[in-house]
């Protein structure tokens, strides 16, 4: 009796005050990831990307879910707080599949290797991207956001095909990755044939009235702008910079553009700029600002200027970090969040915008911040991804190297020049095949090594690999980058189907079709020559100051020297070059027309 009592009075002290519930904890809670913290209290046995999730799968005969995503994602948190923190969710995905979450800032490497499978599988690919895998890791089916709803019933048929008929799962796998098999190399490079192309497919889905292109959502895209000026360059076609102009002055009136803080979000889900989602990605400042200044040198509207201005305001306030580089984002939901993340290759880009802020506006505030920045990035011994990992992919190469040429070009510091050259040597031995490929990693330890030559929100690493290769090969006249150029585009044959999709890499094209310039300054103070060069719209040129070691670098510049003490511009054409001149109206003149 007494047992009982005591029993029956434990009961009823557990009942008048229960205990908290434990939290559940999965394979997340020690990541450093931003995105993988904000799932590591769902009740899904989350695995990050790694040995131990893929040995998981095939040990226990299981599919794998990966799901992709990044912290400042509003459909990656809408996901999260509707199905991956719902508890009948998690107990379907435990009981049916391995799952793995990835943060496709920190590993841009899954994410471009199942971006492609999506390509293959969906009509719209985007984020959160979620993949289901067979156990050895052969992808049979992709989608982005799923409601609710239809992720349950998701679950439980594949989870049920799966045990029932393997056999089926495994057939569609086959074909898929048969699908991703890469093309072969072509023996013909683009001609203007596919520039005109490209301009026609961008000219059919152009909103005349909202800017920007159909259908919604709208992303800036500021790459695809920035070939279209090249395009009215090349051509002289008028619509090419209306679609320019009109997509700018939109933007800028819409609610993409932060009317509070400075800076664009991300994208909008409506035709007219108004529905935003209020992320602010460091890379789309970047790309922006860019494509802001250029239409700036095409028009000299000061309002182009301004937007530029206030970009940088906003990165420089609001996501320097407090040595010089930049933090990745603010968020799209909780807006004062801030993801701080250090990644190089956006940082590269940061860098490239600055400088080029810097000797198009005449502005050496925007050439310091950015000298802060690559003097961080460019004294580590060893180059990597991010502040979190050690990995290092082709785009912090090419996007890197793109900004220390343009931060050369402001500041004509020698030391970004040979860094530039440096990484751009580093590139062609780590990441490109026998064939000339470039690929994003290293090594191929992925499902496929992964390759992009179509552009996303972001140039891809070949797009900005192939100019780079144009400019080194422009500025040094070493015949490597002119075959790795070559190279590039014989292996990319794929671009010419839908040129559109790939209008960073069409810029390339355009640079590499020349004409283009060489122009050399010499002497002392050549600072009234610099603003003459990049006060209009060239932007296939590379500019050199005949200064300390750069005949080592580039030896057609040995004998142009000033004349007579005073400063001097030689500016040439496809290394064929006009007298030289003191003037800065005549080297105007010489860009917009060299053969008068």
């Amino acid at each position: 009796m007494i047992l009982s009592a005591l029993f029956l009075s434990a009961v009823l002290r557990s009942s008048a005050s229960p205990r908290e519930p434990v939290p559940f904890r999965n394979h997340l809670n020690h990541e450093s990831s931003p995105y993988l913290k904000q799932h590591a209290k769902n009740p899904i046995a989350w695995y990050p990307w790694g040995e131990e999730a893929l040995r998981a799968a095939k040990t226990q005969n299981k599919p794998i879910f990966l799901s992709i995503g990044y912290s400042t994602c509003h459909w990656c948190h809408v996901m999260n707080a509707e199905s991956f923190s719902n508890e009948e969710i998690g107990a379907l995905m435990n009981a049916n599949f391995i799952a793995i979450k990835v943060d496709r800032e920190e590993r841009p490497d899954v994410d471009s290797t199942y971006m492609a499978v999506a390509r293959k599988l969906m009509s719209d690919p985007g984020w959160p991207l979620n993949v289901i895998l067979t156990p050895e890791g052969k992808p049979f089916f992709a989608a982005a956001y799923i409601p609710k709803d239809r992720l349950s019933a998701l679950l439980t048929n594949l989870g049920k095909t799966w045990k029932e008929h393997p056999e089926q799962i495994a057939s569609t796998a086959s074909m898929v990755m048969q699908s991703l098999a890469p093309d072969n190399a072509s023996a013909d490079i683009p001609g203007p044939e596919l520039l005109k192309k490209t301009y026609q497919q961008f000219a059919e889905r152009f909103d005349a009235i909202n800017g920007g292109f159909n259908p919604p959502p709208k992303l800036p895209a500021a790459h695809q702008l920035m070939f279209l000026l090249r395009y009215w360059r090349r051509t002289g076609e008028p619509h090419a910079l209306e679609m320019v102009e009109t997509t700018l002055q939109k933007m800028r009136a819409g609610a993409i553009w932060d009317a509070n803080r400075g800076g664009f979000h991300r994208y909008t889900v409506d035709a007219e700029w108004k529905q935003p989602h209020y992320e602010k990605m460091l890379c789309d400042q970047a790309l922006i600002a860019m494509a802001y200044l250029e239409a700036f040198q095409a028009t000299h509207k000061p309002e182009y200027a301004a937007t530029a201005r206030a970009i940088f305001t906003y990165v420089l306030r609001d996501l320097r970090a407090p040595n010089g580089t930049f933090y990745a984002a603010n968020d799209s939901d909780n807006r004062t969040a801030r993801d701080e993340k250090i990644l190089t290759d956006w940082n590269g880009l940061m860098i490239a915008a600055l400088s080029q802020g810097a000797a198009v506006l005449d502005d050496p505030s925007y050439a310091l911040a950015a000298r802060r920045a690559a003097n961080v990035l460019i004294a580590k011994a060893k180059l990597q991804h991010s502040d979190k990992q050690q990995a290092v992919f082709l785009d912090d190469y090419t996007f890197l190297t793109w900004g220390l040429l343009n931060l050369y070009e402001a500041t004509f510091e020698v030391r970004y020049l040979k860094s530039a050259i440096a990484l751009e040597r580093e590139s062609l031995t780590r990441f490109r095949d026998a064939n000339g490929r470039f690929y994003l990693t290293a090594s191929d330890n992925l499902l496929l090594r992964p390759r992009e030559t179509s552009d996303g929100a972001l140039p891809s690493g070949n797009s900005v690999q192939l100019t780079n290769l144009v400019r080194l090969s422009r500025i040094t006249g070493d015949a490597i980058y002119e075959t790795a150029a070559n190279d590039l585009l014989r292996t990319s044959a794929e671009v010419t189907i839908i040129p559109s999709a790939s209008a960073h890499l069409i810029s390339g094209v355009d640079f590499f079709l020349g004409p283009s310039f060489e122009i050399v300054l010499a002497g002392t103070d050549v600072g009234t020559l610099q603003r003459a060069v990049f006060a209009s719209f060239v932007p296939n040129k590379v500019v050199l100051h005949n200064g300390a070691d750069i005949a080592r670098i580039a030896p057609f510049t040995a004998a142009q020297r000033a004349i007579r003490g005073k400063p001097t511009a030689y500016v040439c054409t496809n290394r064929l070059c006009r007298l030289p001149t003191g003037a800065p109206e005549r080297v105007q003149a010489l860009l917009i027309n060299p053969w008068k």
